[in-house]
């Protein structure tokens, strides 16, 4: 893109950012991007913008460059999903009852608990109902895709989960983890302190989540990082070595993944007494690992897609 072109598209996005979000009607819509066939425009941006808002309040602390970076990325993941889940299926749409349970799972804490009451949602917070749920369709077929595809390739020992589990001694209390992380990557070494560095600044300056929204590379930066409860005992011996001194509200250190670097941060712990069921206990720790192989095959396979498709910035 020339200068000319920069000081175009950063105009508009200037007016787009500070615009009055009742007006929507008088806003020119404008291409700023394209990947292969799939665009986005000015009116892509406000209503990523939108959502990021009401769904994650902390980014109105964030500058506007800030903001216009998180929406640019998240609209750019979606549409190179979109991209790659047109060669799968006709028409994007779910059944309702899969939309149901992850709205419900994915936004407990609004209290929507029927689609209606996810559409009244997003009217009163002026959302546009066809392009929220776009987006939760994309991420449902994608993650059915990664499913589909990788499912035969997960690698789990069910024996030595068992013997993990018989040998480690049974505690009487049963502690959770409300979690959350920013996973990074850098291409070379000499780029990781700088990264982090970056990323602690963030961290203390703006919060935590808004950190995950700008930095993570994760599927769970859309949601500044949240990955819910986890019973300690079913984390890696290797993460929970490292975290297992952490209090609430603090977070570790970077941590070497097959993935690239993880931090964590502790949101809150729960303790409780323990029930001890070796079979409930085995299926556990086996849907957790497979969840975390599988989000791991998902961010090698967009990788992998992303490297093969055509950006334009127009």
């Amino acid at each position: 893109m020339n200068i000319t072109k920069k000081i175009k598209v950063l105009i508009i996005i200037i007016i787009l950012i500070s615009f009055n979000f009742e007006n929507l009607d008088a806003l020119e819509n404008k291409i700023l991007f394209k990947i292969n066939n799939q665009i986005i425009t000015t009116i892509d941006i406000y209503e990523e913008i939108k959502f990021l808002k009401t769904f994650n309040p902390e980014v109105n602390n964030l500058s506007e460059s800030e903001l216009l970076e998180i929406s640019k990325n998240s609209i750019i993941r979606d549409k190179i999903k979109k991209i790659e889940i047109m060669n799968y299926v006709k028409e994007l749409k779910v059944d309702d009852n899969f939309l149901l349970k992850f709205i419900q799972s994915k936004y407990s804490n609004k209290g929507l608990n029927t689609i209606k009451d996810f559409q009244n949602y997003l009217n009163e917070n002026n959302l546009d109902i066809k392009t929220i749920n776009e987006k939760i369709t994309i991420e449902l077929i994608w993650n059915d895709i990664i499913f589909q595809k990788f499912s035969p390739k997960i690698n789990i020992n069910k024996e030595k989960i068992k013997e993990e589990i018989l040998k480690n001694p049974q505690k009487k209390m049963e502690k959770e983890l409300l979690l959350s992380e920013i996973v990074f990557e850098v291409n070379q070494k000499s780029e990781f302190q700088k990264k982090y560095k970056k990323i602690l600044s963030d961290i203390e300056q703006i919060g935590f989540k808004n950190a995950a929204l700008i930095h993570s590379t994760s599927e769970t930066s859309s949601a500044g990082g949240f990955i819910g409860w986890v019973k300690e005992d079913n984390l890696n011996k290797t993460i929970l070595d490292l975290i297992k001194d952490l209090n609430q509200g603090q977070y570790s250190k970077p941590i070497r993944t097959s993935g690239g670097f993880l931090i964590i941060k502790i949101e809150d712990i729960k303790e409780y007494e323990k029930e001890f069921d070796l079979n409930k206990k085995i299926k556990e720790v086996i849907e957790f690992k497979t969840n975390e192989q599988l989000n791991q095959f998902s961010k090698i396979y967009f990788n992998k897609i992303k490297k093969d498709l055509i950006f334009d910035d127009l």
